[in-house]
């Protein structure tokens, strides 16, 4: 990997097992806490060859549960909202708020501002990540004084090997 980011690919072209261990160190060394339910969410989301809603990621969870006879089957709602906003707050995944779902970040190592190109023909998402789109948000920040708080650029069409 280069260190500008000059990369696309699809969401789900990366080795799961590495990106939890990742998110486990990674969160330890910051001092906090990577639940078993965050592992779990996280885990599903890394898993997923497509973005995952809340929903789907509850109803994967009671699946799960009683698919092993888990004493809790049932997953509240809220429990998995503020296990969703801790990954999105640990920089560990996306939010596409234009399809309402979640992605794993391909690069949780550093701050970057990605562009996902989402197919509306097969639903496939690639992160983009790269010198333009930081060329950008270097414009805003600098040029424009505009301070970013969060930053995710959605762009919706038709991938290449669906024309």
């Amino acid at each position: 990997m280069s260190d500008h980011h000059d990369h696309q690919h699809h969401v789900h072209r990366h080795d799961p097992k590495e990106h939890l261990e990742y998110a486990k160190a990674y969160c330890e060394a910051r001092g906090t806490r990577f639940t078993p339910l965050r592992e779990e969410v996280f885990s599903l989301i890394l898993s997923s060859n497509r973005p995952l809603g809340a929903y789907d990621l509850i109803t994967a969870l009671q699946n799960r549960r009683q698919a092993t006879d888990s004493k809790n089957k049932n997953v509240a709602p809220p429990t998995v909202y503020r296990s969703l906003e801790f990954l999105l707050s640990e920089g560990l995944i996306h939010q596409l708020s234009s399809i309402n779902a979640y992605v794993p970040c391909c690069h949780p190592r550093s701050a970057h501002t990605a562009a996902f190109l989402i197919c509306q023909k097969c639903h496939s998402v690639e992160e983009c990540s790269n010198i333009p789109v930081n060329a950008m948000i270097d414009f805003v920040k600098n040029d424009a004084g505009f301070e970013i708080e969060h930053a995710v650029i959605e762009l919706r069409g038709v991938c290449r090997a669906c024309r």
